[in-house]
C-alpha cells in the first residue's frame, strides 16, 4: 500500500507503480486511484488479496489488513444515516472517517493500516498495537506513505543509506515506537497514532488510543469476570477465522486456549476441522511438547501437522536484510518463515497464534506496592494471606513491600551490586557502561505508585520492528497472521480489571488459568513452569555465519570489542547471552555490508 500527496500538483502514477514494485512480494496486481493531488495504490498477489482501495467519491481510502468489526461498523453507520458505499473494508473506513473523524481508528478492530484522502489532505493510521506497518516521508514537494521503507526511498528518490543512529538504538534495545527506519530518511508511524498531512497546514501527529486511561477503570465483581473473559475470547477467535485457518499450536496455555474456541467454531462455520502446525523436538525431551499438543488436538478434533525445525536463526541473513531494508532484532526470521511457508504448502492462508497473551493478561510484579500506596488495605491483606498460604516467606513479602520506598536507580544499583540482575547478560566483549546507560530493571524507574500501572502497558507501546518484519515475512510466504489474544476488546477488558481481581496471587497468568478451568484439559492448566528452548538454541549456534560477519568486519559498532569477540567465536564458547547479542550484531553487519 502506498500514497503520494503532491504539494503543488497531482503526482505521477508511474512513480506510484515504481513504489509498489519496490516490494514485489506484495504482489503484481496493482490498483491505483487518484483524487485531487493524491494517488493511492495497493498491490495484491493472485492467490491472496490483503489490501484494497475504496470506491470513488469525495473521500477515498487505501486499506491493508482486515477490519474485524466491519459488519458491526457497517450497521452502526447505516443506522446513523451514513451508510458505506459497499460492505468492503475500505469503504467502511471512508464512511467511518466521515462520521467519526479522528475517533474512527479507535472504533476499528483488527490488524490494519489505512490512508484516507480528500485530494488535499491525507490521514494515515495503523492499528492499536502496530501489527500492520506504515512508513512515511514529508518532503517540500510531496508526502509519501507506504507499507515498507524501501517504497518510501523509491518514491522520494533517495539514495539508499543506513541510519547508523537507528542501528545503535536497535542493537542496545532503545528503539521507541516512532524511531525511524534503518534506511535513512524514512520515518515510522507509531502504533495507535493518526498522521494528518495537508498541502496547506503541514503534518501533525495525534494518538487515538490511550490504554493508560483504561487501567483499573472497570466496576466488575470477581464473579462476573469469567463470563466476560470467555465471551470476549470467543469473539476474538471468531473474528480471526477465514475458513482456511491453521493454528501454530504449542503445549502451553495461550494457543490451546485459542484452539479451544477456534476448533468448534471453524467446524460449525466451514464444515471442516481446524488445522494445527506444531514444532516437535523428539531428540530434545526438555523442549518437546508433543504429548500436550496431541492432547489438545485430540480433545478439540484438530487436524494436526508436526515438523522438526531445521532452520537456524542466521540462515540467509543477508538476503532477509535486503528484503526488509533493515536488520531485525530478537525475532528469528528463518524459523518464522519456515513455519509460515509450511502452512502455505499445506493449503492454508491464515495463520493463527496465541501470541501476546502474556501482555494481555498482565504482570503481577509491583502489585503489592500498588495496593499499599493506594491504601487498599483489605486487598493487600488478602494477597499477603494467599501468598503465605502458597508458601512465600515473610521475609520475601516484606522485601516486596519495602521496595515501595526505594527509588528506581538506587534499586538497580543494589541489584547489580548483589549480582541479582543477571550480570552474565552482558558479554565480556561489550562495554558494560554503555549497556547499562538504561538500567536493566526499567520497570523500577517510575515512582512506586506508578510501577504496576506502567507495567500493564507493556506490549501497547515501544518499537514495532519485529511485528513489521513478521508481517512482511508472512506476505512473502503468502499468508496472513492473526493473534486473537491481542484483540483490543479483550485487551482493554484485562487493562480495566482492578489489580486485586487481575492478580489473586503473584503467579503469572493465574487469573486466565483459573477461568479456563473446564475449557482446557487439566493437564494443560496444571503444567508447572514454561518450556525453555535454550537447548534447541544452543544446539544450533551458527559460528560459521558469526565468523563471516563479525571477524574483521567492514564497519564497527560502538562499545563492541571486536577482537575479544573474534577470539570467543574462534574458541566456540559463546553462552546464550553471548549468542543473543552476537546474533543481533551479525544482522546489523549483514545489513551494513550492502554499502
Amino acid at each position: 500500500m502506498i500514497a503520494i500527496l503532491g504539494k503543488d500538483a497531482p503526482p505521477d502514477e508511474a512513480l506510484a507503480r515504481r513504489m509498489l514494485a519496490a516490494a514485489p512480494h506484495r504482489g503484481e496486481r496493482i490498483t491505483l486511484r487518484t483524487l485531487g493531488n493524491c494517488v493511492l495504490g495497493v498491490a495484491n498477489r493472485a492467490d491472496l488479496v490483503s489490501a484494497a482501495i475504496s470506491s470513488e467519491g469525495a473521500l477515498i481510502a487505501a486499506f491493508s489488513g482486515r477490519l474485524d468489526n466491519g459488519s458491526e461498523l457497517h450497521r452502526a453507520l447505516t443506522a446513523a444515516g451514513a451508510p458505506p458505499a459497499t460492505t468492503a473494508d475500505a469503504d467502511i473506513v471512508v464512511a467511518a472517517h466521515r462520521a467519526f473523524g479522528r475517533d474512527a481508528p479507535n472504533r476499528m478492530r483488527g490488524a490494519f493500516a489505512a490512508i484516507v484522502t480528500d485530494g488535499k489532505t491525507v490521514w494515515c493510521f495503523r492499528d492499536h498495537i502496530g501489527f500492520k506497518p506504515l512508513f512515511y516521508r514529508d518532503d517540500p514537494r510531496a508526502f509519501f506513505a507506504a507499507s515498507e521503507p524501501r517504497q518510501i526511498v523509491v518514491g522520494a528518490g533517495l539514495s539508499e543509506a543506513p541510519d547508523l543512529e537507528v542501528l545503535e538504538k536497535m542493537f542496545f534495545g532503545r528503539m521507541e515506537s516512532d524511531t525511524p527506519a534503518a534506511l535513512k530518511g524514512v520515518a515510522r508511524l507509531a502504533q495507535g497514532t493518526i498522521l494528518r498531512v495537508s498541502t496547506e497546514k503541514g503534518a501533525a501527529l495525534q494518538r487515538y488510543w490511550d490504554p493508560l486511561s483504561r487501567v483499573e477503570s472497570a466496576r466488575i465483581s470477581a464473579d462476573d469476570v469469567r463470563a466476560r473473559f470467555l465471551e470476549l475470547l470467543e469473539q476474538a477467535v471468531a473474528r480471526s477465522l477465514t475458513g482456511k485457518d491453521i493454528i501454530l499450536l504449542s503445549g502451553g496455555l495461550d494457543s490451546p486456549a485459542v484452539a479451544a474456541y477456534a476448533a468448534p467454531d471453524h467446524r460449525r462455520r466451514f464444515g471442516r476441522p481446524l488445522g494445527a502446525l506444531s514444532a516437535v523436538f523428539p531428540d530434545l525431551p526438555s523442549v518437546d511438547e508433543r504429548p500436550y499438543i496431541e492432547l489438545v488436538a485430540e480433545r478439540f478434533g484438530i487436524e494436526l501437522h508436526t515438523f522438526r525445525p531445521s532452520a537456524r536463526q542466521l540462515d540467509d541473513v543477508d538476503e532477509w536484510c535486503r528484503r526488509f531494508g533493515s536488520p531485525v532484532p530478537i525475532l528469528s526470521i528463518p524459523e518464522v518463515s519456515d513455519a509460515y511457508s509450511r502452512a502455505r504448502q499445506l493449503g492454508y492462508d491464515n495463520v493463527i497464534t496465541g501470541e501476546f497473551a502474556e501482555f494481555v493478561f498482565g504482570n503481577p510484579m509491583h502489585v503489592m506496592p500498588h495496593l499499599l500506596t493506594r491504601g487498599r488495605w483489605l486487598a493487600l491483606a488478602n494477597l499477603l494471606r494467599v501468598e503465605r498460604w502458597r508458601g512465600a516467606s515473610a521475609r520475601n513479602l516484606a522485601t516486596q513491600l519495602l521496595s515501595t520506598f526505594v527509588p528506581g536507580r538506587p534499586a538497580n544499583w543494589y541489584l547489580h551490586w548483589r549480582g541479582f540482575d543477571s550480570p552474565q547478560r552482558i558479554p565480556d566483549w561489550l562495554d558494560e557502561h554503555k549497556v547499562n546507560e538504561v538500567p536493566f530493571r526499567r520497570d523500577l524507574l517510575p515512582s512506586s505508585r506508578q510501577r504496576w500501572r506502567q507495567l500493564q502497558l507493556v506490549g501497547t507501546e515501544g518499537a514495532t520492528i519485529t511485528l513489521e518484519a513478521d508481517e512482511t515475512c508472512a506476505a512473502i510466504a503468502g499468508v496472513t497472521i492473526r493473534r486473537p489474544m491481542a484483540d483490543i476488546d479483550l485487551w482493554e477488558f484485562f487493562l480495566s480489571l482492578p489489580a486485586e481481581i487481575k492478580h489473586p496471587d503473584l503467579r503469572f497468568k493465574i487469573l486466565a488459568r483459573g477461568k479456563l478451568r473446564g475449557v482446557l484439559p487439566d493437564e494443560i492448566l496444571d503444567r508447572r513452569g514454561n518450556t525453555v528452548f535454550d537447548d534447541h538454541i544452543m544446539k544450533n549456534l551458527d559460528y560459521g555465519t558469526l565468523k563471516r560477519l563479525l571477524v574483521e568486519p567492514r564497519h564497527r559498532m560502538p562499545a563492541v570489542d571486536y577482537e575479544r569477540l573474534a577470539k570467543r567465536i574462534e574458541q566456540r564458547d559463546l553462552n546464550r547471552f553471548d549468542w543473543f547479542w552476537a546474533r543481533d550484531l551479525a544482522g546489523i553487519h549483514a545489513f551494513l555490508n550492502a554499502w
